[in-house]
């Protein structure tokens, strides 16, 4: 396992996470761009970053990402918010975690609401609260939550590697955590 770093970032708030797989017919390492995939890789980050992992799969990934957020070594809890727009994911720490979970109350009740009156989540009312909600944690990201920023003040995001398992009739079956590094944004 290799774990990189840019100096000594230290930050509060959120990081764009991005991820990326090796391709087995030419080794190198391709973006993670299916939706489900994406899901499967940040399932392993958070689960271990909150410590919810079955097994834990990689205390060298989470040692590496205590050492960078302030936030996460006071509260250890990570939220993830998606971009269907985009492969990227937010992943919000520590305190902030709050914020979102009251943002997504409204979801909550209207997808409730919902089931009990029709017995599907899929209604107006709960698709118009999650478009609010989607506005909102936006909004919240830009401006009432601190980016992961280098030492000269760039903005960083955190690049996790993944090995893709195959099963024997060479289905994907998941993923390998292979190492993790912050970098600058372009």
């Amino acid at each position: 396992m290799i774990i990189n770093s840019t100096n000594s970032a230290s930050f509060k708030g959120y990081v764009p996470v991005r991820y990326m797989a090796k391709n087995p017919k030419n080794d190198k390492y391709v973006p993670v761009i299916k939706n489900e995939n994406i899901r499967k890789c940040q399932g392993f980050v958070v689960r271990n970053l909150n410590g919810t992992a079955k097994k834990m799969k990689d205390e060298g990934f989470v040692n590496f990402y205590r050492a960078y957020d302030s936030d996460y070594r006071k509260n250890p809890v990570v939220h993830s918010v998606y971009d269907d727009s985009s492969p990227v994911v937010y992943m919000v720490t520590g305190d902030d975690t709050q914020v979102i979970r009251e943002l997504a109350k409204p979801v909550g009740k209207a997808k409730a609401e919902a089931i009990d009156t029709i017995g599907s989540s899929k209604t107006f009312e709960s698709q118009s609260a999650s478009r609010t909600f989607f506005r909102k944690v936006k909004s919240f990201l830009n401006n009432g939550c601190k980016r992961l920023k280098s030492n000269s003040g760039k903005n960083l995001s955190l690049i996790v590697y993944f090995n893709p398992k195959y099963s024997r009739n060479d289905k994907l079956k998941g993923f390998e955590f292979v190492e993790a590094k912050f970098v600058e944004d372009v």
